[in-house]
């Protein structure tokens, strides 16, 4: 409670990871018992053993309601948490094809009491498997896009002579899918992910990187990750502690080797890992600053631009205050002094473009990058009398952002 307390008195709002799914039901040591497995030698709160080796929670006892139900808003009332991730939700409601009705009614119900009762709180889902429409059905305020999670470190993998055969599936749809979901979407890189277990190393995202040349480019890559996340269409981001600085070791393996779980040695400001984070804190930064990230969440989006050939997507953030901000990455390894972005003749805004400066760079020198690409200014011109096209310098595995004025 005073961690929360002080973490509240300097401006950091506390999510609370809750499993109301399944539950633990055996001790290595036999003589002790455990967890809520036949609390009162009965099997009063589980249902059938779940893929972890743990039992699922049986919704249809009321007594498993009763217990999870004041577990939620016991957390609430007593610790102030700011929001509930709610784990493994497509376990918990739909499971051998069918959904689970009474997992579905107490989520309902939970969430609806919490908004009642807690207002501001979020109730957030993790749920892997596309259910839809969560936030109707069960009251969700946002769900994890662990769809993005999957798609991007694949992407990352990809060589780069090869990313452009999976440019449609992997970015194009990915945009348009946070765009246009039913849900309102948190774009995560999770422990879930790297902490999973002895075997999931493949997915710390210095080794997704792996197949590039040399450390400028592995953190030019990573750099482009973190702005992709923060920038796409989304309700927010959230990255798992210690991916601030690229740490080569998850947690699972350092406290298994009888480290401490996170490598603090990695933020010197000197090195590539502490340059990462200083480019993650100046996109935070920049994320609060421009209210055109997140006051309509993925509503302000749309595609200005995509070349899958060349890796390259462009798109808006929205407009506020007559300032329109647009997005550039460049997902391959070559960098162009000279790149065209054409501006569509359709969208009313154009004509009312005064001016466009750049405002972040993930390929400055202070993040690691070459510094050789910045754009001093943009020059907005007419491509052969018809569209109006931006002309940006556009460096290697990067993001631009660009402050269009509008008058």
């Amino acid at each position: 409670k005073y961690l929360i307390d002080h973490l509240h008195q300097n401006g950091i709002g506390v999510i609370f990871d809750w499993v109301p799914t399944h539950f633990k039901h055996y001790h290595f040591f036999h003589q002790y018992s455990t967890s809520l497995h036949e609390y009162d030698g009965t099997n009063l709160y589980a249902s059938t053993e779940s893929q972890w080796g743990t039992l699922y929670f049986d919704f249809d006892k009321e007594e498993t309601r009763r217990l999870l139900f004041a577990s939620a808003l016991y957390y609430l009332d007593r610790f102030h948490f700011d929001g509930i991730r709610f784990d493994a939700v497509s376990q918990m409601i739909r499971r051998n094809q069918t959904d689970i009705q009474s997992a579905i009614s107490f989520l309902r119900e939970l969430n609806h009491t919490i908004h009642t009762y807690y207002p501001g709180v979020l109730c957030i889902a993790e749920e892997t498997e596309g259910y839809p429409n969560l936030s109707r059905t069960m009251n969700f305020d946002l769900k994890w896009n662990i769809g993005w999670s999957n798609d991007a470190r694949n992407f990352l993998r990809t060589p780069y002579a090869e990313r452009s055969r999976h440019w449609k599936q992997k970015i194009l749809d990915v945009l348009n899918c946070a765009r246009w979901s039913d849900d309102k979407m948190i774009c995560t890189l999770s422990h879930d992910d790297t902490d999973a277990g002895p075997f999931s190393s493949k997915n710390i995202l210095l080794n997704c990187v792996s197949h590039a040349r040399n450390d400028m480019d592995k953190f030019a890559d990573l750099r482009n990750l973190f702005a992709w996340q923060i920038c796409m269409p989304s309700r927010g981001h959230m990255i798992h502690m210690g991916d601030e600085v690229v740490q080569p070791m998850s947690w699972f393996q350092r406290c298994f080797r009888g480290k401490s779980s996170m490598d603090w040695s990695l933020s010197n400001s000197t090195s590539l890992h502490g340059k990462i984070q200083e480019c993650i804190r100046d996109l935070n930064h920049l994320y609060i600053r421009y209210p055109q990230f997140w006051q309509y969440g993925e509503e302000g989006y749309s595609l200005i631009y995509e070349y899958g050939e060349n890796l390259v997507a462009a798109y808006h953030r929205g407009i506020f205050n007559n300032c329109r901000i647009a997005v550039i990455h460049n997902f391959s390894n070559r960098g162009y002094t000279y790149y065209d972005i054409p501006l569509s003749g359709s969208d009313p805004n154009v004509e009312r473009i005064r001016d466009a400066v750049e405002i972040f760079n993930t390929d400055d020198i202070k993040y690691g990058g070459s510094g050789t690409f910045q754009n001093q200014r943009i020059e907005i011109k007419c491509n052969n009398g018809q569209d109006m096209v931006f002309t940006v310098a556009l460096p290697p595995l990067s993001t631009i952002i660009l402050e269009e004025n509008l008058v």
